[in-house]
């Protein structure tokens, strides 16, 4: 039960970790200026994105509840299982970040599910 427990923050932090950097870059906005100063100026607005901070943190807990879930289970269910991740993005990037997502990316999602599914037996 503890496993599943881990694996749910494993998902849930990460997907919360990289919908929050995502914000934070399309904040930025695109990056064209590769000089130094360009470079640094975009890294400071970055740096100042509340969203970036909050993106970092999440990573860092799911990076954690990582390494506790791999101290008891293992690595083969491990990676597996935290794939639905990829599903829970697709979703929160639908719905949160208000992206377009096409049929293709929707089916890949069913076969990531379809996958993890078939490693749980």
């Amino acid at each position: 039960m503890i496993q599943l427990a881990l694996l749910a923050v494993v998902v849930a932090a990460g997907a919360a970790g990289d919908v929050c950097v995502t914000r934070a870059m399309k904040g930025v906005g695109e990056i064209s200026d590769f000089r130094p100063r360009g470079l640094v100026s975009s890294a400071w607005r970055a740096a100042r994105s509340a969203f970036l901070w909050m993106g970092i943190f999440w990573k860092a807990v799911a990076f954690f509840g990582f390494i506790a879930l791999l101290t008891r289970a293992a690595l083969s269910w491990v990676v597996p299982a935290s794939a639905v991740s990829f599903v829970v993005e697709t979703v929160a990037a639908k719905y949160l970040l208000g992206e377009r997502v096409n049929g293709t990316r929707w089916a890949g999602a069913v076969c990531i599910c379809l996958g993890v599914a078939l490693l749980s037996f």
